[in-house]
């Protein structure tokens, strides 16, 4: 073999597993801990993100979807569902779905396409280093809890104190409250924990709310609470309470304020990770993203409805403005 024919052969060996990966079907599965009627758009973020990086459902792509419709209880056994498809990647969201699907494998890459908390309860090492089959995006950043506070503040400022309205069991629960707590000492706010079970308990919340003394509203980034949002929002009007939401989304539907990390673009950027791990990347190796960009939701119905005007510094700062 002259050196010519010996160049052919090594590029053709070294282009056959690329070919090869070219022409196969990737299996992806997906869990989402939500009902579809109110998040399929992350499902459809997600779906565009993969079509830019050129998976196509069809044809390179085979998509198995399954949601829980807010019934946490059923994420063990969905999620075997899909292990038994046997999916190159499983993506979970929020991180209560990708726990579940961690606790059935550690060799299948998983790929958090929002929420937060992976860190708290251990499945990965640390945000830079995984470490595991568990990496992906996250929706919480360091000050986005301090910054809430701050806007409940600036849209309320004749408030003395807030009420932190959660479940107590999301997996940030514990470092949400510290911020929030650290954040209302800072302005001078009393704090108050507002916890429910059920959406039932929200009733019974005026008259303790009201003995201790919260006239606005922190709703937790918890997604027990995210599945009751309707009753919230109700609620938080008819008790005339300023309330800021952990997504900017809420707003959109009915609260007054929404600001955090957009689901959506979480979803989207999901795509990416899943893409570097079908050509070869380890889950581990990959760091897991803090949002870098938040966004600000304003809805101007909600506030009429309770009597208060959004100051003019906050709707310069918004991405949108509900009219």
């Amino acid at each position: 073999m002259n050196r010519r024919d010996a160049v052919v052969a090594m590029l053709a060996l070294a282009i056959m597993p690329l070919a090869a990966w070219a022409e196969r079907v990737f299996r992806i599965g997906v869990l989402i801990d939500a009902p579809e009627s109110t998040q399929h758009t992350r499902l459809e973020a997600f779906r565009a993100g993969l079509q830019e990086l050129g998976y196509i459902e069809g044809k390179n792509l085979s998509l198995s979807v399954r949601w829980n419709e807010g019934s946490s209880e059923r994420l063990p056994d969905l999620a075997d569902e899909l292990l038994r498809e046997k999916p190159d990647v499983l993506v979970a969201a929020p991180v209560f779905a990708a726990a579940a699907a961690y606790k059935r494998t550690r060799t299948v890459p998983i790929v958090m396409a929002n929420g937060a908390g992976a860190l708290q309860i251990g499945i990965v090492q640390s945000l830079a280093h995984p470490g595991g089959n568990v990496t992906g995006v996250t929706n919480q950043g360091e000050d986005l809890t301090q910054k809430q506070v701050e806007l409940l503040k600036t849209i309320a400022p004749g408030i003395s104190g807030i009420a932190f309205l959660t479940t107590g069991k999301s997996f940030i629960y514990e470092d949400q409250k510290r911020l929030a707590m650290q954040a209302a000492e800072v302005l001078k706010l009393r704090f108050f924990e507002a916890r429910v079970e059920t959406p039932a308990d929200l009733e019974g919340l005026g008259s303790t709310c009201g003995k201790g003394g919260c006239q606005a509203l922190l709703v937790a980034a918890d997604p027990i609470i995210a599945n009751w949002r309707a009753q919230v929002y109700e609620w938080a009007e008819r008790l005339r309470l300023p309330a800021v939401y952990a997504f900017p989304g809420f707003a959109k539907e009915g609260g007054l304020i929404g600001y955090g990390a957009n689901p959506e673009a979480l979803f989207r950027r999901a795509a990416t990770y899943v893409d570097k791990i079908l050509k070869g990347a380890k889950p581990g190796d990959l760091p897991s993203e803090q949002p870098t960009k938040c966004e600000l939701v304003v809805n101007l119905k909600a506030a009429k409805a309770i009597g208060i005007t959004i100051p003019q510094s906050v709707l310069l700062r918004a991405d949108e403005v509900i009219e």
